[in-house]
């Protein structure tokens, strides 16, 4: 057997065994079914910043539409039944979007982290500044008075 032949030494260790005790033999191979990264992240337990970050951005995405949202909702059914204050609900409404224009300069402060931090790679995910009339319409929020 040459010292260089790879085969060679592959065949060597399949008839002495030394693939048997591989780790998840026998078992289907279903990280192939997952992205590499996220595969490799996962496995050795270490996520970096910016893929914490992305994690983030989306949970809070998710948290201030739902609830500009049912603020929305809840002033329409107002505004509607006419059983409350009217004056009442158009406030509410205005404090529901200054909220949401708040969580939306949190959301871009760590949009713009994320870009900063994300590798050059990576370059493609960058994300763009929301903004808040955008997110909206988007959602078909708005009420008219």
């Amino acid at each position: 057997m040459s010292p260089f032949n790879i085969e060679d030494h592959i065949r060597k260790a399949q008839q002495d065994g030394e693939f048997d005790r591989l780790r998840g033999a026998g078992k289907p191979l279903t990280h192939l079914d997952t992205d590499p990264f996220e595969h490799l992240v996962q496995e050795q337990g270490f996520k970096p910043h910016w893929l914490e970050l992305d994690r983030e951005i989306r949970a809070k995405i998710e948290i201030a539409r739902q609830s500009v949202r049912r603020t929305c909702e809840w002033v329409i059914d107002v505004w509607s039944s006419g059983g409350a204050d009217r004056y009442f609900a158009q406030e509410e409404w205005r404090k529901a979007q200054h909220i949401f224009a708040d969580r939306i300069a949190e959301i871009n402060q760590l949009i713009k982290t994320f870009n900063l931090e994300l590798p050059e790679a990576m370059r493609h995910l960058q994300k763009f500044p929301l903004k808040k009339e955008e997110e909206l319409q988007r959602m078909e929020l708005t009420i008219k008075w």
